[in-house]
């Protein structure tokens, strides 16, 4: 059965909030068509009313991500995603990240995992913090070691 989710997040007269209506079932089978492959065996599956803005998407998948290694388990799951509505003026994308997160607290029991958005009232900025040391959706590369230093010359575009 779909739950909502209300995500409110109201500090010195600012705030952020976001409703999300969401489902999760196991399957045998393959995914329902359309759905995102999060992580192993854990799909997402975005609101089917509308079309959702990517960066929507990104940041839904990416709270889905937050506790993918533990709700696998070894089994196939499906977070079905019914809804996502916010008031505009309310609203940054990342907040999908922290409802979809708030969502799977409440659904599965799951410890809080650091993810959490809070108002710099002198910058007027929403700042967003993740469990991850860097940054979502950032490559991570390996410092470079003492070989690996060199730089090849530009070769120009003909």
């Amino acid at each position: 059965m779909h739950e909502t989710f209300r995500f409110r997040y109201l500090h010195a007269g600012m705030g952020l909030a976001a409703d999300l209506r969401a489902d999760v079932y196991e399957t045998n089978g393959p995914p329902p068509q359309p759905a995102l492959l999060i992580h192993s065996s854990l799909y997402l599956r975005l609101p089917t009313d509308r079309t959702p803005y990517w960066l929507e998407a990104a940041w839904l998948a990416f709270g889905a991500s937050l506790h993918a290694e533990q709700l696998c388990g070894g089994r196939a799951l499906v977070l079905d995603i019914d809804a996502f509505t916010y008031p505009g003026a309310d609203f940054r994308a990342e907040v999908g990240a922290l409802a979809l997160d708030g969502w799977v607290h409440r659904r599965f029991g799951l410890a809080p995992c650091g993810a959490s958005v809070t108002y710099n009232r002198s910058s007027r900025r929403f700042t967003f913090n993740w469990p991850s040391p860097g940054a979502p959706f950032a490559d991570e590369f390996p410092t470079p070691g003492p070989d690996d230093r060199t730089v090849s010359p530009a070769v120009p575009l003909s």
